[in-house]
């Protein structure tokens, strides 16, 4: 036992003194983990962390410091840049002036070079959380989200219970749409500092959006005894008021908001939203003149432009509601750094790791409720089709779920033994959350409408998983998709139209690689035909189902599940014809992109 802990010390020391701290500190982390009383180990870590603080290198006088730091509180920080970019050649190994480097790209907003910065910092001193979280902070706007998760879990492995790390851990999983991990995360940032604002604010709006109102006034209510006055807080309250039912109450609340703060952006959205437009209304001046003040920035912008884009609509002004979308997609578009690259990648190696079946897993022990998979681009249908089956008394309603994006969001796809190793853990963990969504019934709807990329993945777990294929005019789908403002940020090629018509036509190319690998197993459902027949279109969708018979599977209206997603209005009407049509009045606007589309309206 004491050779392997000598041997354990002695690589340590070695890997220090070569300069590699980090592998030195994760070595005395193993021996401590194994025996936590070891002194030696104790005092190593502790040097260690005094030489990386030491070892850095000369750093320059304190009179070139203040001068740097009097440019940064002028404002001047391209001229700051500058200064210290010199100062780095005479005192090239200097953390503070690397630090202020970082900072000063940051603020010129070249986020790769600031992230370059960190990156080196982090490398210089591993054992500094300040330099994870500022990396972290750039790659997330960047929308490098994988990257920006390495460097908040750094962190959290020097500091377990950093909220900061806790709470922006949480921002990425939302980013993501993994709102189950978000919420975990928000959780244990508030247990952590119950006094932290910003991660009740964003606790708050995820419980929202899992419709847990009370839960989510529970935290309104916490902070506003820590800071009555918070505006963001108050907005949320009189969102949560609105959702119990008191709308009148809710309507005084925020006009108590926009009172104290006449462009407060949130608020705006919330009364804009709640308007009712017509010709000429003062209510647009009012926006209009929110619009012009620079201190209403990203998403408070963005959100601006859509509701005003959206009424505009409402009130046949295509040209003017056009304008709007445009800017507010921009700027969605900026803020995530989207570019459609990404997603061309990832669908070449999912198709490539796919390029015949893989084998099922081994078969389950004592599996639950079965899956049923309704998927296919966003606004295509899917919200409509899982009310229609979830009518059926053997179905509940599961919803987007996110399970799968979260388990194989770094998968290797071209790993031919990746999906065997890590699958069965997957799939009893997604097993459970049907569980737990079923009640007493035998099936649950998973309408996540990406998961058309995983069904390779699908059918090795489940090999007679039911999959529903919504398709539908891609004009009518990707209008929808472009003029709608999503709340997260998981569809990221939403915010341009080229990028739109891109990945609609990767979608088909998947679709028609999965149909060729499991033909005859996917039931691909056209939504303009639902819309001109349902009887027949929601019969036979009840056969391929293997359901017996049931007549309230045509009235989806009446299904008193709530839907979560963008559709839940419409769902609640019978089904109507014409939706598909509501692009044609921007056909001026989109023709150029759509001109690219393969219009597969009789596929």
């Amino acid at each position: 036992m004491a050779g392997s802990v000598d041997k354990l010390l002695r690589t340590a020391q070695t890997q220090a003194k070569s300069g590699a701290f980090r592998e030195a500190e994760a070595t005395y982390r193993e021996l401590l983990a194994r025996f936590p009383a070891n002194k030696r180990a104790q005092a190593g870590l502790a040097e260690l962390a005094a030489t990386v603080a030491n070892a850095v290198g000369r750093e320059p006088p304190r009179q070139l410091i203040g001068q740097l730091f009097a440019l940064k509180r002028a404002g001047r920080d391209r001229d700051m840049v500058a200064l210290v970019k010199k100062a780095r050649m005479q005192f090239p190994r200097s953390l503070a002036l690397l630090e202020i480097h970082a900072n000063g790209l940051s603020a010129l907003n070249d986020r790769e070079g600031a992230a370059a910065l960190y990156r080196e910092l982090t490398k210089l001193n591993p054992l500094n959380p300040d330099y994870f979280g500022n990396l972290g902070n750039e790659l997330m706007l960047l929308g490098k989200y994988d990257e920006a998760e390495d460097a908040y879990e750094r962190i959290l492995e020097l500091q377990p219970t950093n909220p900061v790390a806790l709470n922006n851990l949480g921002n990425v999983k939302n980013r993501l749409e993994f709102n189950k991990e978000a919420l975990d995360h928000y959780e244990a940032a508030v247990k952590a500092a119950p006094n932290y604002v910003e991660a009740r604010l964003n606790l708050a709006e995820t419980l929202l959006s899992y419709g847990d109102v009370a839960k989510a006034g529970q935290q309104v209510e916490e902070i506003l005894k820590i800071d009555p006055g918070n505006l963001y807080a108050r907005t949320k309250g009189a969102i949560v008021t609105a959702r119990m039912g008191d709308k009148e109450a809710s309507r005084e609340q925020i006009e108590a908001v926009l009172a104290i703060e006449p462009h407060f952006g949130p608020a705006l959205k919330v009364k804009a939203g709640n308007h009712t437009f017509v010709k000429d209304d003062p209510f647009f001046g009012v926006m209009d003149v929110a619009l012009q003040d620079p201190t209403i920035v990203g998403k408070d912008r963005a959100n601006l432009e859509f509701t005003l884009g959206r009424a505009r609509n409402d009130l046949d002004e295509p040209e003017a509601a056009f304008a709007h979308f445009a800017r507010g997609n921009a700027i969605r578009k900026e803020l995530v750094g989207y570019h459609i690259s990404k997603d061309e990648k990832l669908f070449a190696e999912i198709k490539a790791g796919f390029a015949e079946p893989r084998p099922a897993l081994p078969a389950e022990t004592g599996q639950g409720p079965d899956p049923i998979f309704i998927l296919g681009m966003p606004r295509s249908g899917t919200t409509l089709v899982e009310q229609i089956v979830t009518a059926h008394p053997m179905v509940a309603p599961g919803g987007e779920l996110t399970d799968l994006g979260t388990g194989l969001r770094r998968f290797d796809w071209a790993d031919p033994n990746g999906l065997q190793e890590i699958g069965p853990e997957l799939r009893a963990s997604y097993r459970e959350t049907l569980k737990s969504l079923a009640g007493d019934k035998p099936y649950v709807t998973d309408k996540m409408p990406l998961n058309f990329r995983f069904i390779g993945v699908i059918k090795a777990f489940f090999p007679d998983a039911k999959i529903i294929n919504l398709h539908r005019d891609p004009r009518a789908v990707l209008w929808s998709i472009y003029h709608h403002n999503f709340a997260s940020d998981g569809n990221a090629y939403a915010h341009d139209l080229d990028d739109l018509v891109d990945y609609w036509h990767l979608y088909k190319d998947m679709m028609a690689h999965w149909n060729a690998l499991y033909p005859g197993q996917i039931f691909d459902l056209k939504y303009e035909a639902l819309t001109e027949d349902p009887d027949t279109v929601i019969r036979s969708l009840i056969d391929y189902l293997g359901l017996p018979w049931d007549e309230a599977c045509l009235r989806p209206q009446d299904n008193k599940r709530v839907a979560k997603t963008a559709s839940r209005e419409q769902v609640k009407k019978p089904i109507y014809k014409g939706s598909s049509n509501a692009w044609q009045k921007y056909r001026p606007f989109v023709e150029k992109a759509f001109s690219r589309l393969d219009v597969w309206t009789d596929a």
